[in-house]
């Protein structure tokens, strides 16, 4: 197959991981990002054997591990009753040969992934504000804020639910969640997800993280379940 000439649009986690496997399969890949730097956004995930995986192919999976926390169950209880008590050890065996998921802030997951990119000579278009995608003469051009982008042969969209490239309306999620990156704090398991539950309305958890880029310990992020509705009127207070 020849080499294509591939726009990924969204440099976030999602964006640098495809730009990255699809250069390394031989294409030649341009980033463009929104923002004027590239940036990492949000608190702590999870990521599950299957992104573990991923990054085993990409060769960056030890380091990822080396700034994360491992994670081997997952915990939750209402009014003092276990509702949910799930261990990875259960799944047998895993596509990244991992029984266990990765907590992990998104900085440090960024920060690994952007550098690799950065190192492979991947070049980030930054400031790019796309508002959609034409297809002329069986390519795509980007339609940017000041004009259209060169042709590619295929365009990644990597920009989330509301991405102006996805062609159906988003519907927005009732529930959201505030979170806070927070030090470690003893008393908690430092290998589980662990969450409670007040009926089907609230939540609170804790996510073991790891330590952040430039951190000197290891880190939590802690969050609480708030309905998208209630979130001024909760400012508000």
């Amino acid at each position: 197959m020849a080499p294509l000439e591939i726009a990924v649009a969204g440099c976030g986690p999602a964006g640098l991981a495809a730009a990255f496997l699809l250069q390394r399969a031989g294409h030649r890949v341009t980033l463009f990002e929104r923002f004027a730097a590239a940036q990492p956004i949000g608190s702590g995930l999870i990521l599950q054997p299957t992104g573990l995986a991923v990054l085993r192919a990409l060769g960056l999976d030890e380091r990822m591990i080396a700034h994360g926390a491992r994670i081997t169950r997952l915990t939750g209880t209402a009014q003092g009753r276990v509702v949910l008590d799930v261990h990875y050890a259960a799944l047998g065996t895993a596509p990244s040969g991992a029984h266990f998921g990765l907590g992990i802030h998104r900085a440090s997951l960024f920060a690994i992934l952007h550098e690799a990119v950065t190192a492979a000579g991947i070049p980030i278009r930054t400031g790019c504000e796309l508002h959609g995608a034409v297809l002329e003469g069986g390519k795509r051009r980007l339609r940017l804020a000041d004009g259209v982008s060169e042709p590619f042969d295929l365009v990644v969209d990597a920009m989330g639910a509301r991405s102006p490239l996805a062609g159906d309306p988003v519907r927005a999620l009732a529930y959201g969640a505030l979170w806070a990156t927070l030090p470690w704090q003893r008393g908690f398991d430092p290998t589980a997800l662990q969450q409670r539950y007040h009926r089907a309305s609230r939540m609170v958890g804790i996510l073991p993280t790891g330590r952040a880029p430039g951190g000197v310990g290891p880190q939590l992020a802690f969050f609480w379940s708030l309905r998208a509705d209630q979130l001024e009127r909760w400012r508000a207070q």
